[in-house]
């Protein structure tokens, strides 16, 4: 843990300049309990410009080919700031076991619910993996939002990052369970996301 925030301190300004990026409504992000915070996926450095407005460590679930295809120095980079792997597109039941002792311990797990890199504007359309686990653990969700126009250049970006206020789950589930209740959480997910991204910078 100790790792990630050095780099977070020594990182985090330096692709704030780079990228030109703003944050709005950080006030809405919780200090306390167990957070899952869903944002949609503009670049591969996402990661680090959503941690930097935290003050507690946001552990991400990653693509496994990551783990796997970049060398060992790379796997061990990625689990030393946080990271575990999870297999996309399969029940990867040891990632969603991770996920949910990091949640039940109180911890802040951060999920690019649309699964990838979408490079050019396009609505928020998350898969239901965010909802099973938000219903599954109770934790509180926040959305947020990332906003930039054409793809993310260096020192050629304009970045605005929006951070909604958290939904509970009440708010996401209210009293419907199974099926239902996903398709609730995503609908609502979907409409706090998208709403943002509407008001662009």
């Amino acid at each position: 843990m100790r790792l990630y925030f050095v780099l977070l301190h020594i990182l985090g300004p330096l692709a704030r300049l780079i990228f030109g990026v703003r944050y709005v409504g950080t006030e809405h992000i919780p200090r306390s309990g167990p957070l899952i915070v869903c944002c949609n996926h503009r670049s591969v450095i996402d990661p680090l410009l959503l941690a930097v407005p935290f003050r507690r460590q946001v552990r991400y679930m990653a693509k496994s080919e990551l783990f796997t295809d970049h060398g060992r120095l790379a796997a061990w980079f990625l689990r030393k700031v946080g990271a575990f792997p999870v297999q996309r597109d399969k029940g990867d039941a040891a990632s969603v076991r991770t996920a949910l002792d990091l949640l039940e311990s109180g911890g802040v797990l951060g999920l690019f619910p649309e699964g990838r890199v979408i490079f050019e504007n396009a609505p928020f359309r998350p898969k239901a993996g965010f909802a099973l686990l938000a219903e599954k653990s109770r934790a509180t969700v926040l959305p947020v939002s990332l906003y930039c126009e054409g793809e993310l250049l260096r020192f050629r970006s304009r970045v605005t990052l929006r951070f909604g206020a958290p939904l509970s789950a009440e708010e996401l589930f209210g009293g419907e369970t199974g099926r239902g209740s996903v398709r609730r959480a995503a609908a609502r997910l979907t409409e706090e996301i998208n709403r943002m991204l509407e008001e662009k910078h």
